[in-house]
């Protein structure tokens, strides 16, 4: 049960558009800011669909035009959006610094909705690093902070993720209330996306107290969700879940099937890591049915991917 759903953006895609809908721009450099807040979203939405190269792309392209025009929100938010990429594709250390330029630049604008989205995802980073408690320290800064301004959105994933940090230590009751507390949260904003992370991560508290009826249901729900957001990793993560799940309670067909398509999943985004996991775990379950025609069809997927393909590191996101 290695999948978590860690949340990273906080700015939601429709606020920022309608914080650039309004009057028509008089000039070009209006323009160009607007453009700014549009990368932003673009990025976010490739992020989503598990297009990390094309969202870094995207960042970038906003941080330079952002530099050019002196535009200083512009350029923490696209420093905060290429450190979240950085530190999912593994350079934690080189995140935390994108993200300490950042927080540095948004201390000096006194916008405390920028400083509170900068120590998320210093927080984030932190996490991804491994290093727990600078990131339960950035996260409880961050989150006294979205009290005090009322940012209901940033409370609910800076909620998520200390239920993470809770979860990792074993603190199980600790994190299932910080989940359901960000759920509530995220259905009353009405966010799809988030739920379906608070979900997920309460499906994986459930499966470890061996809730295996709440954690299908709460696993299948975030599907649901992430389906329709088209959130590619997230689906993979959710279908391994099923998977484990329908394995555990002897609903053997359905555990393949949810394997099987958890592989495809994986394959699909590049990640070769949980490919494998998923191919061996269909196997097995093939194996023990008797299935052959399925055994076979694995087996020649098997054979089809050269073996240096499933010891590299995954290409990567489950929030």
């Amino acid at each position: 049960m290695t999948d978590r759903r860690l949340i990273i953006g906080i700015i939601g895609a429709a606020a920022l558009l309608a914080s650039c809908a309004g009057e028509p721009a008089k000039n070009q450099e209006a323009t160009l800011a607007a453009k700014v807040r549009a990368l932003h979203v673009q990025g976010h939405r490739a992020l989503d669909r598990g297009d990390r190269a094309r969202a870094k792309a995207v960042f970038d392209e906003a941080r330079q035009l952002a530099e050019s025009l002196d535009d200083l929100p512009g350029m923490t938010q696209a420093l905060n959006d290429l450190g979240s990429v950085t530190a999912l594709e593994g350079g934690a250390v080189a995140a935390i610094q994108l993200h300490q330029q950042a927080l540095a630049i948004a201390e000096s604008l006194k916008r405390p909705d920028l400083v509170m989205d900068t120590l998320t995802h210093l927080g984030t980073a932190h996490q991804l690093a491994g290093q727990t408690d600078q990131a339960s320290s950035f996260y409880a800064k961050g989150l006294a902070l979205a009290r005090e301004t009322r940012n209901q959105e940033s409370e609910a994933v800076l909620l998520n993720n200390i239920g993470l940090l809770d979860k990792q230590a074993g603190r199980f009751k600790e994190a299932e209330v910080s989940f359901r507390a960000a759920l509530a949260i995220n259905k009353a904003l009405d966010d799809h996306p988030a739920q379906a992370a608070n979900l997920a991560n309460l499906g994986l508290i459930a499966e470890a107290a061996g809730k295996l009826d709440e954690a299908r249901a709460n696993f299948e729900s975030a599907l649901e969700l992430d389906k329709a957001a088209e959130n590619r990793t997230a689906i993979a993560a959710d279908l391994s879940g099923l998977a484990r799940v329908a394995e555990t309670q002897n609903r053997q067909g359905e555990a393949l099937a949810y394997a099987q398509r958890s592989y495809w999943s994986y394959r699909a985004l590049g990640d070769m890591l949980h490919a494998r996991v998923e191919l061996n775990r269909a196997l097995a379950l093939a194996k023990s049915q008797g299935q052959k025609d399925a055994l076979l069809q694995l087996e020649t997927e098997l054979k089809l991917w050269p073996s240096s393909d499933f010891t590299d590191k995954p290409k990567q996101d489950k929030r």
